[in-house]
């Protein structure tokens, strides 16, 4: 029995709740941004950090992903240099400013 997870998808992808309007592909999708800040080793004694930037959203708004894409989130936009799609009906892609 298949378990209809489109609903709540639609529910945790609200703006009005948890995630944030983007534009992909000429068209405006929901999403949630994550914008982590990760330690990297640079070789030296200091730790450097790095943004590591990430938007979470339905696997169906983004079925044509491909590398080179760019995403617009908060008038900021993005390279999907990567993304995941955990087989739930959501993908993560990963993101880098150009």
């Amino acid at each position: 029995m298949a378990i209809a997870l489109a609903d709540d998808l639609s529910s945790i992808f609200a703006v009005e709740d948890f995630a944030t309007a983007a534009t992909y592909d000429g068209s405006t999708i929901n999403g949630i941004f994550d914008n982590e800040t990760v330690p990297m080793d640079a070789g030296g004694t200091a730790q450097v950090h790095q943004e590591q930037p990430r938007f979470t959203c339905r696997t169906t708004d983004v079925s044509n992903v491909a590398s080179g894409d760019t995403i617009t989130i908060s008038a900021v936009t993005y390279n999907i240099v990567a993304w995941i799609h955990d087989g739930t009906g959501v993908t993560v892609l990963q993101l880098e400013k150009p």
